[in-house]
């Protein structure tokens, strides 16, 4: 699949939802490096297929990615190991 761009940040090119009659599904995601880096997974309902597609495919919000940086870039759980209190950066004089 070489002639493939790779696709946003996620290197998928497509995802195939199978629907069951008992409202689960399964998720196909198809990676453009080849059948080797494909993800395929059941779900239980539309919110776990939702879930999938934003695992998979979608880019975490800003916010997201400020809660797991956490505080001076330092990712929340190795910050707080270290001392370091969660939240925003304390200005300094305030």
């Amino acid at each position: 699949m070489e002639g493939h761009a790779k696709h946003a940040h996620h290197g998928f090119t497509d995802t195939h939802v199978k629907h069951h009659a008992d409202g689960s599904a399964t998720m196909h995601h198809v990676h453009h490096e080849g059948p080797h880096k494909d993800v395929h997974h059941a779900v239980a309902d539309h919110d776990g297929m939702m879930d999938s597609m934003m695992e998979h495919t979608g880019s975490p919000s800003p916010a997201t990615e400020e809660l797991e940086q956490g505080q001076h870039g330092i990712p929340a759980p190795a910050a707080s190991a270290a001392g370091i209190p969660a939240g925003p950066a304390a200005t300094p004089g305030a």
